[in-house]
């Protein structure tokens, strides 16, 4: 008799392939930096809204404090690339 494998989770799917992602993401550069630090806060987001959690607050709140932090993270690198866009596009030719 063969046996199926339970089906994994939706969140369970998305965060494996938000993992994936993150393993190779280019991160020599701040564009590049930026999207690691997303996928990194939506990891740390479906992470902490894992059921099991519910009995377990300072955990839960240690997972939406690095999603924060990974956030802010986000943003400063998104502004470094603009502002380097910014400095190649006033470069004249």
């Amino acid at each position: 008799m063969s046996q199926i494998a339970p089906a994994a989770a939706p969140d369970e799917l998305l965060t494996a392939a938000l993992r994936e992602a993150m393993s190779q993401a280019d991160r020599r550069e701040a564009v590049g930096e930026a999207k690691f630090a997303v996928l990194e806060a939506a990891v740390q987001l479906l992470d902490a809204d894992r059921p099991e959690l519910a009995d377990q607050p300072e955990l839960r709140t240690e997972l939406l404090r690095e999603a924060l932090g990974a956030v802010r993270a986000a943003a400063v690198a998104a502004g470094v690339a603009v502002t380097r866009a910014r400095q190649v596009t006033a470069v004249p030719a």
